[in-house]
């Protein structure tokens, strides 16, 4: 039984506004869509002010008099408009100009004497108000010189274009005020005494953070800071985070990064050579951000939005890299040759993919530091708050874009050695060792002297250089022919790095293979003079240090700072921050658990570094990234809370991470914790805790036979919605669903039956006349002259949502029935939902997203009609709430469902089974099915198909059965050729599947693998359609095995074509019909990638209206017809 129940009383509206709330906000607003406005939030102030505190001055009667003067020439609406402009002064809210207030301040000025202070006021207000409405100076412009960023960090900030720039002295946050003693401590005694690591003090972070948080920290750092070895008061990287590391810090360190070709850059490499001595999995997470720029430049150029990408013509000139400069090419005059011409637009064309994708792969990561980074730095991740430090919120008076400039200080601040795991320990101790066998042949690490250290890693330094990236040697991994690492050998550094728990911070806790680094950084500090730890605690406002208690309560700690320094005041900047006490876990709140100090400068770096950065502010924006880029990267609260890290991970390996996986969802916290953390929030279903490993092979059947094969045996090949659907509609209701082969049989059984009715057809094509004209009566709107209606997105698309809601009793909310729970477009989205889960996530980004917001929506439609069905076992139970949700008059199509529902009860199965087996999956098969397969056919009959647009039309305008019968005919064709569709299966027993390749090679199953169906391409299998690629409307009926094949066929082949055809019968008797002109008159594909490896017929997805993600199933299409229907 449902959790939901039959009352005996009629229920409140107010319950049904429950159920609504139910589907979760992210669920609505992007049903909404798809795209909805972002509004202000309501003042919160209840029009209230405080009260001014500051004492009467003495010429405080004259004010009064001269006001009560001004006063005398106001009338009540003056005083009304005041009071307005000043609420709205101090709340922040935008001006209602349709209420013409500026126009009343101006007639409320005029009206005041011209001496009075008032309308001086008044006056100086609204001109500071107009003033302050433009940037003075401008912050951002136009034009190519400020489009991108540039490789140095020059012209980040457009006040002041140099701030931050590569090559660049180093700020200074805190002034050295106080005295120091002439003679500091050995920094190799500091060491000894309060920064060594003893085997007390090797224990886990409290709060279980992995090695990858400070993999990523290792990232910042150096994208932020690299000292000039001969000039030590410069730094040679920017001082923003543009992901210097990945891409270089000038250039000449960005071209030898770059192909030239496509907006690439080199694969499975990186610039910043230093990162090459770190343990590997620091390297492997700039790999994972090299394939992620990858994949944006190829979705960049195949979208083409706005044609910002349009490819040049013919092939592009060969590049010799070995030439200086190679990047630059003479200035194009008006004598330019055709080469010349050729080139440039080449070099354009590579130049602006690869600059958006940078801009987008730089956004992802300042998105990942922002949301995974802090949120574990702050304990946020382990709470279901959807909080977080946001330095890019809108902030009167607090200035955005204003540039970074990096400061000594804070090179200090982010050594975080003492959290390096038992792990990195031994690899760093064993590099070290390996790199100074000469120098240190018995091993001692603490004989190692910086002088040596340093020569050792200059020649190293010396030796990277003057190699490619890709030419660099990386983990000891061997590259493959493509230039790639193979991805077992990524992922096995990726995840054993997510398993992998550092250590905790504080003193005495700095592995003893680290000394001499530290020492240098002691002796860096002194370089620099930079102020002692009590006086950079002032600075940001903290108590300063009183007694060496106070910075350490262990008293063996205390003492040997007491023996360093004569006072607290004393203790130099970078010993103290690594001496000082950790702060102790709070949930939320503090979840790094730096010492003090550390944890408050930190935050307002990350705060300084992203407000002050033109790219990840005023220029953060779809326009700069397109629409595309902008939302692969933008984060949603209804996945994770916000954390968005999963995008890299998938993105990198989609042949080892599952879409739901806790390795890549939280990858900074270690799995076993994040299982705890689940199951404490309540989530834990929603993940999969499994160690990733290579996802079982997907191989590709192309043929006709092969595609009906694998389509109709059940026995040897299941499908594959197994695990995702099982999340979307709870593990509960997973064991029921038709993914069996006694499942299947039984909902085709039930199928047959009711299909066969003689009276089935004609019904079925009768509520889909009626109804698709309807929606396009209700759809369509006037433009000038034109009748314009989205006949996808408004017509096609919700019209089998308006037939699966009342074949099933589906709560659909609609103009005529208010009191339902479901729009058209919510409705729509979560059956959408339903419908990508059988596609085995395809786009498993994108698809799991989808799911997660979805998730409440689904759960609420599955519980609801559980409770129908529920009432169906039991009539006259059904009284209240469900009376009100599922009130829907009889008709024959509600029959049909009624008869299809009791059967499958009939069959033995119970009410779960049935809901979640098959009622739900076969409202969601039909509605993304028939809405495909018309927006492809209509799409065809206008394009490709145009030589037979004349002759369905003449059919579509007849009524007999013989016209419609013949026109079936050919929307059956012309779906075949316009097929987009693919279908997985999984292989549950070793077989061989002949003549399944492109060329008709044999594919080798093995038990587990996956088998992809490209009915694409098997509708243009020459075994089953002689002259494929001729429009042929006789063929036989038989032959059209993609609109309903093997055993989740939906509702059977005969309902789809009857469907489809009396779908589209309606829309092609519209006079004059034609695509809208311009873009939103083109059904906007993208083509699919298969599996890697496999070479064949492609099939597509397609860009949804706002260009920003590619769906499985088309989403809008504009149309123009002189008259609306005839």
């Amino acid at each position: 039984m449902s959790d939901i129940k039959a009352q005996a009383h009629p229920v409140a509206p107010s319950e049904l506004q429950k159920l609504r709330d139910g589907l979760g906000k992210d669920f609505r607003q992007k049903a909404s869509l798809i795209g909805a406005t972002r509004r202000p939030l309501p003042d919160q102030t209840g029009g209230g002010a405080n009260l001014d505190d500051r004492p009467i001055s003495l010429d405080v009667m004259d004010k009064v008099n001269e006001s009560l003067r001004d006063l005398s020439h106001l009338g009540i609406k003056d005083v009304e408009t005041l009071l307005k402009v000043v609420k709205l002064g101090k709340s922040g809210e935008p001006w209602e100009d349709k209420e013409y207030l500026m126009e009343h301040l101006i007639q409320t000025a005029s009206s005041l004497p011209d001496d009075s202070a008032l309308q001086k006021k008044v006056t100086d207000g609204f001109l500071t108000q107009l003033y302050n409405d433009l940037q003075h100076p401008p912050i951002s412009y136009l034009g190519r010189d400020y489009q991108y960023r540039t490789a140095n960090g020059s012209f980040n900030s457009l006040v002041n274009p140099n701030i931050g720039k590569a090559g660049t002295p180093y700020a200074r946050t805190a002034a050295p005020k106080a005295m120091q003693p002439g003679a500091l401590p050995d920094p190799g005694v500091i060491f000894d005494s309060i920064m060594a690591r003893k085997d007390c003090n090797r224990e886990d972070h409290p709060n279980q953070i992995s090695s990858v948080l400070f993999y990523l920290a290792s990232i910042i750092v150096h994208d932020l800071f690299r000292t000039n070895h001969l000039d030590p008061q410069i730094s040679e990287t920017s001082s923003y985070l543009d992901l210097a590391p990945l891409y270089g810090s000038n250039i000449e360190e960005q071209m030898k990064m770059r192909t030239g070709y496509d907006g690439k850059i080199r694969p499975d490499c990186f610039s910043e050579t230093r990162l090459l001595s770190f343990p590997p999995g620091v390297g492997t997470l700039l790999i994972m951000f090299n394939r992620f720029h990858q994949n944006v430049a190829e979705q960049l150029a195949t979208i083409n939005e706005k044609g910002q990408f349009t490819r040049p013509e013919g092939e592009p000139p060969k590049i010799d890299h070995n030439t200086k400069e190679w990047w630059k090419l003479p200035a194009l005059t008006q004598t330019s040759t055709a080469e010349e011409r050729k080139a440039a637009a080449w070099r354009k064309y590579d130049e602006d993919l690869f600059q958006v994708s940078r801009l987008c792969t730089s956004g992802l990561y300042i998105q990942i530091i922002l949301q995974d980074y802090v949120r574990t730095i702050l304990n946020l991740n382990k709470t279901d708050s959807n909080w977080v430090l946001n330095p890019r919120s809108e902030i009167r008076g607090v200035p955005l874009a204003a540039g970074n400039q990096v400061s000594a200080e804070f090179n200090l601040v982010y050594r975080w050695h003492s959290v390096i795991s038992a792990k990195d320990e031994k690899w760093t101790e064993d590099l070290i060792k390996h790199q100074f066998k000469d120098e240190i042949p018995d091993g001692d690490l603490t004989k190692l002297s910086y002088p040596i250290f340093m020569r050792g890693a200059m020649k190293m330094e010396q030796v990277y250089k003057s190699q490619l990236p890709d030419e660099r040697g990386f983990a000891g991994l061997e590259r493959q022919r493509d230039g790639t690492f193979k991805d077992d050998d990524l992922v096995k550094i990726i995840v054993e790095s997510v398993e992998d728990c550092a250590n905790s911070y504080g003193a005495n806790r700095v592995p003893v293979c680290m000394r001499v680094i530290e020492q240098l950084g002691i002796e860096q500090s002194r370089v620099w003079s930079l102020a002692s730890l009590n006086e950079f605690r002032k600075y940001f406002n903290l108590a300063p240090h009183k007694k060496f208690t106070d910075i350490n309560s262990d008293p063996e700690v205390a003492a040997q700072l007491s023996r360093l320094y004569d006072h607290p005041d004393q203790v130099e900047l970078y010993p103290g921050l690594v001496a000082e006490e950790p702060k102790k876990p709070q949930v939320p709140g503090a979840g790094l658990t730096p010492s003090y100090t550390v944890s408050r400068a930190v935050l307002s770096d990350a705060v300084a570094l992203v407000r002050g950065d033109r790219f990840y502010t005023i220029d953060f924006h779809p326009r700069k990234l397109t629409n595309w880029g902008y939302s692969a990267i933008a984060v949603d609260n209804s996945v994770d809370n916000g954390c968005i890290a999963y995008k890299l991970f998938l993105n990198a390996f989609p042949q080892h991470f599952r879409p739901n996986s806790i390795y890549a969802h939280y990858p900074m916290t270690i799995p076993s914790e994040m299982e705890s953390v689940m199951k404490t929030l309540g989530r834990q279903n929603q993940y999969s805790y499994d160690k990733p490993e290579r996802l079982p092979k997907t191989h590709v059947a192309f043929s006709g036979s092969a595609v009906k094969a694998l389509a109709s045996d059940m026995e040897s090949f299941g499908v594959t919605w197994g695990a995702s659907m099982g999340y979307l509609i709870s593990p509960r209701q997973k064991n029921f669903m038709a993914t069996n082969v006694k499942g299947a049989s039984i909902h085709s059984q039930v199928c047959r039956t009711i299909t066969a009715d003689p009276k089935f057809n004609p019904t079925v094509r009768r509520y889909f006349e009626d109804k698709t004209a309807a929606m396009i009566a209700k759809k369509s709107y006037k433009l000038a002259n034109l009748t314009q209606v989205d006949v996808i997105r408004d017509v096609g698309n919700l019209v089998p949502v308006h037939y699966v809601s009342e074949l099933f009793s589906l709560p659909l909310k609609t103009s005529a029935d208010a009191a339902k729970v479901f729009t058209e477009q919510e409705l729509y989205l979560a059956l959408l939902s339903i419908y990508t889960s059988f596609l085995e996530d395809v786009d498993s980004i994108d698809s799991f997203q989808m799911r997660q917001v979805s998730y409440s929506a689904v759960q609420t439609l599955g519980r609801l009609v559980q409770a129908n069905v529920d009432d169906v076992q039991a009539p006259g139970l059904l009284q209240s709430i469900m009376a009100a949700a599922f009130a829907n008059a009889d008709s024959p199509t509600k029959e049909y469902g009624d008869s299809f529902t009791a059967c499958l009860l009939k069959s033995g199965l119970d009410a779960r089974h049935v809901v979640w087996g098959h009622v739900l999956s076969t409202a969601a098969g039909v509605t993304a099915t028939l809405g495909s397969l018309f927006a492809t056919c209509l799409d065809y009959f206008l394009t490709g198909g145009k030589n037979t647009l004349a002759a369905v039309q003449e059919l579509a305008a007849k009524d007999d059965d013989q016209s419609f019968e013949k026109l079936q005919s050919f929307v059956l064709e012309a779906a075949r050729l316009s097929c987009q569709i693919g279908a997985y299966r999984s292989v549950n027993a070793a077989t061989s599947l002949l003549n399944a390749g492109p060329e008709g090679q044999t594919l080798e199953l093995r038990a587990g693998d996956c088998v992809l169906l490209n009915l694409r391409s098997a509708c243009r299998d020459k075994a089953l359609f002689p002259n494929p690629e001729v429009f042929d409307a006789t063929r036989p009926l038989e032959a059209y095995l993609h609109l309903g094949m093997g055993p989740h066929e939906n509702l059977g082949f005969g309902m789809t074509k009857t469907a489809l055809t009396a779908m589209l019968k309606v829309v092609l008797r519209l006079k004059g019909l034609k695509g809208a002109t311009g873009p939103q008159g083109v059904l906007h594909r993208v083509e699919k990638k298969l599996p890697s490896g496999v070479e064949g017929e492609k099939y597509s997805g397609f860009l949804t209206e706002n260009w920003d993600a590619v769906w499985p199933v088309p989403q809008t299409l504009k149309m123009d017809a002189g008259l609306l229907l005839t």
